[in-house]
């Protein structure tokens, strides 16, 4: 197991929000046309307290997401554990591996200063848009189509199958994706822009790096940006709960 968490790729996150967004986008040259179009639905079970929302699964450490892909492109659903122990999961899962139309990775997360193990599990399939409040979906479930493995790690956090009855759909967030080439950075950027509605917009940049090349990567990543008149905000936000809470919002609004 050490081995494996040393030799566990590192990824580096940068977003910026609003009109920082937009404007990294056209320093970057990122054109909607040049990228690849997403559309992203998540679960929870949103709730208020008092002024703020909570978000049951997300405090928990888990996120479950579905990317729809534009242009015939293959669909995933994925069950992530952020932060996660790697030594608490179950045997099979405490190392990266994958298989016919899966993946299941181990990583560490920087988001600016913050680090955070991050255990995922993407399954690659054909997928129904879930019904949302609204009625808006393909299907006539509201519950994400799970696999038995991505049931087990979600066991190994305590979230059972009797918790995934209640799950809300929250989206869509409409989302491109982009791999831009940059010979500025030494590591392949990826860029995502995602969009909730009006009110939100925001672009993540990242790139995945060796653990002892990760710290230059970042570091090269922010002057990069800083040489491009492009400022992120500090501290960093989480793109996943930005997005989250204001999916929740809506949905209780309605």
């Amino acid at each position: 197991m050490a081995d494996a968490l040393k030799n566990a790729d590192v990824e580096v996150k940068i977003s910026m929000f609003g009109e920082a967004a937009d404007s990294a986008c056209r320093t970057l040259g990122l054109e909607a046309d040049d990228g690849k179009g997403l559309t992203i639905y998540f679960w929870d079970k949103p709730w208020t307290g008092g002024d703020d929302i909570r978000l049951p699964l997300s405090e928990a450490g888990v996120v479950i997401r579905l990317r729809k892909a534009a242009k015939g492109d293959v669909d995933d659903l994925t069950v992530k554990l952020r932060p996660c122990v790697p030594d608490a999961l179950p045997a099979d899962w405490q190392a990266s591996r994958d298989g016919k139309d899966w993946e299941f990775k181990i990583e560490e997360d920087w988001t600016g200063r913050n680090r955070a193990w991050a255990a995922s599990l993407k399954v690659e399939d054909d997928f129904d848009r879930p019904t949302t409040e609204d009625g808006d979906g393909d299907g006539d479930s509201r519950r994400p189509r799970l696999t038995r493995d991505q049931q087990e790690l979600l066991a190994s956090v305590e979230i059972t199958d009797d918790d995934l009855d209640d799950l809300v759909p929250l989206g869509p967030v409409q989302a491109i994706k982009w791999k831009p080439s940059r010979r500025d950075l030494i590591h392949p950027l990826t860029a995502e822009f995602w969009s909730v509605g009006p009110d939100l917009r925001l672009l993540e940049l990242s790139l995945r790096a060796h653990p002892a090349e990760a710290s230059s990567a970042q570091d090269l990543l922010e002057r990069t940006l800083l040489d491009l008149g492009l400022q992120p905000p500090s501290p960093q936000t989480s793109k996943t709960r930005s997005v989250l809470t204001a999916l929740a919002r809506a949905h209780l609004e309605v």
